[in-house]
């Protein structure tokens, strides 16, 4: 047990010291390793043809990659890191929101930017990765922290994202607030709806602007 927390602890420092002074061949070779890592923990889910249990086995891998996430997020520089937004988006598709959006916060603020094999921009695989691993999530009914959901759209309301990526994001919104918060769906509806005529939302709109109509009716009668 101690050589095991003592090994934790080493490994922690090496990360420490190589986040906060990289050189300009790269961080160092604990992070070489961790790369290597990344490569094989790849090769195993690519041979998982079951999504749910690709999703299961990067549940287990990821705490490998902790000390250097924690390292980052308390001491990095902002220094290009591709295995760090890789890390980012295998938590958001495991549901781990919050932590894959910490990273995000740091990844946003760095500017940094998906692998070179990722055809899309960091915001939208932020945005549209929340938006559908909440629907997944949503529609198995298990639970997750939808106030993460709302963190996204904010984390990445000032980012140019495709329309239609912002659309999904505002729809499922709009889905998970209908029940505590109608006025707050509705507004992101209307937001849905303005960037994605298509997003498949007029019904809910009507369907609450109907029911927030008859709400203010009745308050108003109430309060005669």
């Amino acid at each position: 047990m101690y050589d095991s927390l003592a090994k934790k602890h080493k490994q922690s420092v090496i990360a420490q010291s190589e986040v906060a002074k990289p050189t300009s061949e790269g961080f160092g070779s604990n992070y070489d390793m961790l790369n290597l890592k990344l490569v094989e923990d790849r090769r195993t889910l690519h041979s998982i043809q079951s999504i749910l249990g690709k999703i299961a086995k990067k549940s287990e891998l990821l705490p490998h990659y902790d000390d250097w996430i924690n390292a980052t997020l308390s001491t990095g520089t902002g220094k290009s890191d591709p295995l760090l937004t890789t890390l980012m988006l295998w938590h958001i598709d495991v549901g781990n929101f919050e932590r894959g959006l910490d990273i995000a916060d740091y990844a946003l603020k760095h500017r940094l930017t998906m692998p070179d094999n990722h055809q899309r921009t960091l915001a939208t695989v932020v945005a549209e990765e929340v938006a559908d691993t909440a629907k997944r999530l949503m529609q198995a009914e298990q639970p997750f922290d939808e106030g993460q959901v709302l963190r996204a759209s904010t984390m990445t309301a000032d980012q140019d994202v495709p329309d239609q990526v912002r659309a999904k994001l505002a729809k499922i919104i709009g889905e998970l607030t209908e029940d505590a918060n109608p006025e707050l769906a509705l507004a992101q509806y209307k937001t849905a709806i303005k960037h994605d005529a298509k997003s498949g939302v007029k019904g809910s709109i009507k369907r609450l602007e109907k029911q927030l109509g008859s709400s203010a009716e009745t308050e108003e009668t109430t309060d005669e």
